[in-house]
C-alpha cells in the first residue's frame, strides 16, 4: 500500500502544493557540479605523489582541496539549508570540542586545526554538490580512477616487497584511499541499474586493480576492509551481490597468482593466526588511551600531546617516549576527552538513523516504487561501518581524502533521494486530493 494513505488531508495539501516545483528537480542526468566532483575526486591521485603536494606553512597540501575550496563558499550560500541539521549539529559539536582540546594542550597547532577543518569542509561541500544522480556517479568514478592509477603504480615494484603506492605516506595508508571508492563502485554496479554499462565496467576494472594492490600489500586492515565491503554489498541482494563479489574476488586471485606475488600476504596471514608483538602492543596502547581519556574526561590531554602521554605511560614496556595511538577512537577519547568521543558517536548515530524532513517513515513502497531513501541510507550506513572498521587501525582516517569525499557523496545521495521521495509523495497526494474532490476512492498503485 502507498505510504500516502497514512497522511492526513492537511499533510496531503502541504505536499501537493510544491509538487510541480519538485518535479522540475529531476535527479537524472549530470549537472555542472558533477564535473567539479569528478575533478576533486580524481585529484585524490595527487595525494600519492610528493611533487603534486605543495608545502604550505609546513603542511603538504592535498590537491583535491583546491576545487573543494573554490566550491565551498558557493554551495554553502546556495544550499546549506539542505544539509541535514542533526548531522551538522553533531559534527560542529565534535569539531568545537576537538579544537578546544587543541587549545587546552598549550598553544595552537595549525596543522591539526587546518586538517580537521578541511575534512569537515570536504564532507559538506561534496554533499551539497550532488544535485543529480550523475553527480554522485561522477564523484565515485573520479575517485575510482585515481586509486586505480595509484594501485598500478604500486604494483610495478619488486615482487615480494609489498606495494608502495604513495610517496608521502606508509604502505598501509593505501587501503585508506582505496576502500571508499571500492564500496561506492560496488553499490553503483549492483543497485543503480540505469547507470551506463561502460561506467560500471570502468568501476569494476578500477576495483580489480585496487584490490590486487591491497592483497599484495602488507596491510591486514585493508584485507579486513575489503572483506567487510564484500559482505555488505551482497547482503540481502538474493545472490546478485554475491555473484559480483565472487567474480571480482576470483579475478583478483587469478591476477595475483599469474602476475603477482603472495609472499607478503601469506606472511601477514601467518602473523594473524599465530599472533605477534605488534598486535599485543596495539591492544595495550588502546587500553592506555581509554585510561588517559577517563582520567581527563573534559578535553583530554590534547591530540598533539597524546603520543607523548602514551609514551610516558608505556615507556617501560615499549622503551620509546612517543607512541601513536593507531586507533581513531583511542585518539579522540584520549586526546580530546569523553565528550568529544560522544560527539563523534552522535555524528555516526545521526547518519545511521537518518530522519526525513517530512517525518514519513523510511521503507516500503511509495507510489508503487521502493523508497529511494531506504537504499541511499543503506549506503551511508555501509560507509559508517567501513569508517569504523578501518578506523580501529589508524587515527589518520579523520583526515583521509577518500573517506571524507565518500561520506560527503553518501550524504549528498541521501539528500537527493529525499528530494525524489518528496516528489513521489506529493504526486500521490495530488491523486488522493483529486479522488477526494471527485468523491471516488483513490486508486492504489501496483505493488
Amino acid at each position: 500500500m502507498s505510504n500516502t494513505s497514512t497522511l492526513s488531508p492537511s499533510q496531503m495539501i502541504r505536499l501537493a502544493q510544491p509538487a510541480h516545483a519538485r518535479r522540475k528537480l529531476s535527479i537524472a542526468g549530470l549537472s555542472v557540479n558533477g564535473w567539479l566532483l569528478f575533478a576533486a575526486s580524481f585529484l585524490v591521485v595527487g595525494s600519492g605523489f610528493r611533487f603534486m603536494r605543495p608545502e604550505v606553512m609546513g603542511l603538504l597540501l592535498h590537491p583535491y582541496l583546491i576545487p573543494v575550496a573554490l566550491a565551498f563558499p558557493f554551495v554553502v550560500m546556495a544550499r546549506l539549508g539542505e544539509f541535514p541539521v542533526r548531522i551538522a549539529a553533531a559534527l560542529l559539536c565534535f569539531i568545537g570540542i576537538y579544537y578546544f582540546s587543541i587549545l587546552a594542550g598549550g598553544g595552537i597547532v595549525l596543522g591539526e586545526v587546518f586538517k580537521i577543518a578541511s575534512s569537515a569542509a570536504t564532507i559538506v561541500t561534496c554533499a551539497l554538490l550532488v544535485r543529480r544522480r550523475g553527480d554522485f556517479v561522477a564523484g565515485a568514478l573520479g575517485m575510482s580512477i585515481a586509486i586505480a592509477i595509484l594501485a598500478l603504480r604500486g604494483l610495478q615494484g619488486e615482487p615480494g616487497s609489498g606495494v608502495d603506492a604513495l610517496d608521502a605516506a606508509n604502505r598501509n595508508a593505501y587501503s585508506l584511499f582505496a576502500l571508499p571508492p571500492i564500496l561506492l563502485g560496488g553499490f553503483i554496479c549492483l543497485r543503480m541499474p540505469t547507470v551506463p554499462t561502460w561506467v560500471k565496467m570502468v568501476l569494476i576494472a578500477c576495483a580489480l586493480a585496487a584490490l590486487a594492490a591491497i592483497f599484495m600489500g602488507a596491510n591486514r586492515s585493508g584485507y579486513l576492509g575489503a572483506a567487510v565491503i564484500g559482505l555488505m554489498l551482497f547482503w540481502n541482494r538474493r545472490g546478485r551481490g554475491l555473484l559480483l563479489v565472487g567474480f571480482i574476488a576470483g579475478a583478483v586471485v587469478l591476477w595475483i597468482s599469474q602476475f603477482g606475488d603472495t609472499k607478503v600476504f601469506d606472511e601477514r596471514m601467518r602473523q594473524t593466526i599465530e599472533g605477534n608483538k605488534s598486535d599485543d602492543y596495539r591492544v595495550a596502547i588502546f587500553w592506555t588511551c581509554i585510561e588517559v581519556g577517563f582520567s581527563n574526561p573534559i578535553v583530554g590531554v590534547s591530540p598533539q600531546y597524546l603520543p607523548y602521554e602514551l609514551g610516558r605511560r608505556n615507556q617501560l614496556t615499549h622503551g620509546i617516549n612517543y607512541i601513536n595511538s593507531h586507533n581513531v577512537f583511542g585518539h579522540v577519547l584520549g586526546g580530546s576527552g569523553v565528550f568529544c568521543a560522544l560527539a563523534l558517536a552522535a555524528t555516526a548515530w545521526c547518519m545511521w538513523f537518518w530522519k526525513p524532513r517530512n517525518g514519513v517513515k523510511i521503507g516500503g513502497k511509495i507510489d508503487g516504487v521502493n523508497d529511494p531513501l531506504y537504499e541511499a541510507r543503506g549506503l551511508l550506513r555501509m560507509m559508517v561501518v567501513l569508517w569504523a572498521v578501518r578506523g580501529v587501525f589508524t587515527n589518520d582516517i579523520i583526515y583521509n581524502p577518500s573517506f571524507n569525499i565518500g561520506i560527503g557523496l553518501c550524504i549528498g545521495w541521501c539528500i537527493l533521494a529525499e528530494t525524489a521521495r518528496e516528489g513521489m509523495l506529493a504526486a500521490g497526494a495530488e491523486r488522493a486530493l483529486a479522488a477526494i474532490r471527485n468523491r471516488t476512492p483513490a486508486p492504489r498503485p501496483a505493488s
